[in-house]
């Protein structure tokens, strides 16, 4: 049996499960991060796509366009699942 894919936070199928319990894409949210638990609020780096749907790059840093983005933190992350917390 293969081992799960890694991300920054943790095995990715656990990340990914987290983020969809809090109404956030996976797909949108950048796997190295950042994604910050700041008070009953999840703060995470998201992956910008165009009108056709496609990620494109940013022109300014030469990396994948992204910005931040906020959701309500309805459901606390799995011991698997270790985002920084904001104090």
């Amino acid at each position: 049996m293969p081992v799960p894919y890694e991300t920054a936070y943790g095995p990715i199928t656990a990340v990914a499960e987290w983020l969809r319990a809090n109404d956030i894409d996976p797909n949108d949210v950048a796997h190295e991060g950042p994604i910050t638990i700041d008070g009953q609020c999840i703060r995470y780096a998201a992956l910008l796509r165009n009108e056709d749907g496609h990620r494109y790059v940013d022109q300014a840093t030469g990396g994948a366009a992204r910005e931040e983005r906020t959701a309500p933190l309805k459901v606390e992350p799995p011991e698997n699942v270790q985002v920084t917390v904001a104090i």
